[in-house]
Formats: C-alpha cells, sequence, structure tokens
C-alpha cells in the first residue's frame, strides 16, 4: 500500500519537474553592458546589478575575502563599484576603471546606491538570502512533554514554495521517540530580514520503550502535521528560526492523537 509519505514525493517531484521545464523554456537575456562610469548609468544596465558610489571617504579593495589578503587598491570619492559576487560577509566588486576586489560589507553599507532597481543596500544585499536553494537547520524544543532534537535539509522550489526534509529525536524516561518526514512550505511574504512561512508535512513517528518498561512493544505510526513558523536572516549565510507544529498521529482508524511540536534554532544557507 502506497503510504503518504511516499504519494507527497511524487507530488513533490511532480512540481519540480513542472517548475524546470518552465525555467528552461525562458528566453535567453543578454546581459552584455557597457562598464558602469562615474559620470552616466546607461538605460541599457540591467535593473539586477547593484552599483554603489563612493562619497565620502576611500573604499580599500583586497585580494581576497578577508583582511588577511593584501589591499591592492583604494577606490577614491567619485567613483563606482559594481558588486560581482559574495562569500560570507565579503563582496567581490569591480570599479569603473575596471579594477576588481574584495570589500567587507560593512564598507559598502555606507556608500550610496546609485543603481539597483530602487533597492536600498540592505536589500541589494538581502537578494542571496532570497535567492539561496539550500538550507541545513538544526533545532531544539519540545514534543508534548518531552525535549527533542531535530535537523532538516530544505531546497526552495520557487521564490515562495519549499521542499523540507526532517528527522529527529525525543527522550523521556520511559522511552525514545523518533519522527521523520517531508513536507512542503509556503512563504507568502517577501519582506526584509524577517521571513514568515506555514508548512504541511507527513512522515513516520516511531516510539521504543525503555528496557525498564515491562511489557512495552515498539511501534509506528503515521503523522501528519501543520506548521507556522518564521526566519530571520541576522548575519552573512545564518538564519535564526522559530517554529510551531501541530502533529496528528495516526495510531489506527479509531484513534487519532495531537502532540505539539515546538522548534528554535539555527539555519546556514547556500
Amino acid at each position: 500500500m502506497v503510504s503518504r509519505v511516499q504519494i507527497l514525493i511524487l507530488f513533490l517531484c511532480s512540481i519540480s519537474a513542472v517548475l524546470v521545464r518552465a525555467e528552461t523554456a525562458k528566453l535567453p537575456v543578454d546581459e552584455s553592458v557597457q562598464t558602469p562610469s562615474d559620470r552616466v548609468l546607461s538605460d541599457r544596465v540591467p535593473s539586477d546589478r547593484v552599483i554603489l558610489k563612493v562619497e565620502k571617504t576611500f573604499v580599500d579593495l583586497y585580494t581576497g575575502p578577508g583582511y588577511g589578503y593584501p589591499n591592492h587598491y583604494s577606490a577614491k570619492r567619485g567613483e563606482t563599484l559594481e558588486i560581482v559576487r559574495r562569500r560570507t560577509s565579503w563582496y567581490r566588486v569591480v570599479t569603473d576603471n575596471g579594477t576588481e576586489g574584495w570589500v567587507e560589507e560593512e564598507q559598502l553599507s555606507s556608500l550610496k546606491l546609485v543603481h539597483g532597481d530602487g533597492k536600498d543596500f540592505e536589500e541589494a544585499v538581502l537578494d542571496d538570502f532570497y535567492d539561496a536553494r539550500f538550507e541545513f537547520s538544526v533545532f531544539v524544543g519540545g514534543l508534548a512533554e518531552d525535549t527533542q532534537y531535530n535537523g532538516r535539509l530544505g531546497y526552495k522550489l520557487t521564490e515562495f514554495l519549499e521542499v523540507e526534509a526532517f528527522y529527529g529525536q525525543a527522550f523521556n524516561d520511559f522511552s525514545d521517540t523518533r519522527f521523520y518526514g517531508i513536507g512542503i512550505q509556503g512563504k507568502p511574504l517577501r519582506g526584509r530580514r524577517w521571513e514568515p512561512y506555514f508548512g504541511l508535512s507527513t512522515g513516520e513517528l516511531e516510539n521504543d520503550p525503555n528496557s525498564t518498561v515491562i511489557g512495552g512493544q515498539t511501534t509506528q505510526d503515521d503523522i501528519t502535521m501543520a506548521q507556522i513558523g518564521m526566519r530571520f536572516y541576522f548575519t552573512r549565510n545564518f538564519v535564526l528560526r522559530a517554529e510551531y507544529g501541530r502533529m496528528l498521529l495516526h495510531v489506527d482508524d479509531d484513534r487519532r492523537d495531537d502532540l505539539d511540536l515546538v522548534s528554535v534554532g539555527i539555519g546556514a544557507f547556500f
């Protein structure tokens, strides 16, 4: 008999296939543009490029993403810097004269944004948070009255839709509990550092009584869980997460048990 987990996996695979086909069907975009100058930013510059201008003081460019690398150039007042890529809190930039180097985020945040589709600097750099495909998170909290730990691995299907697999364990004086499964999350709002979400998951819950429990037997039951949570991007590639889940335990055809799953944790996106 096909389980709920298998049904959800097939459903998510179907969604992924449709999304991949939609992405590959898009027309290619010509991204060849002129190098930005200090005098003018042409309308031909794509809106997703982020260009900053040095207004007050100079900005040091390093040969690598860290202060341990040599400082090989100082961008003077009036020069522009285009963000090319990011590594942790460091950004590789190109000046209007073609010089490349790495700049720490704190220095860039004080510069004037002169191009970037109406964004301020914080919105521009948070694009990495919203555009990341994978996220791994670890949590601690409670399952009913027991202490629980769980880990998650998520993959973003679209801007507002993510699939996430989970595995966790809970402990008490009489038994050990394992729960695992897969779910899908919706992210209706794209804000700044805060990102609320809701989800629906399905999986299995296994309970192993301790050897001190007389006549205890291992049980395995299907679970369905509704979740609501919040992500907060706080630095580099890390997010804080808090989540509440209502777990429905399908014991048999005539019996259903409800369990509360409360989790707080930290995640890394990439």
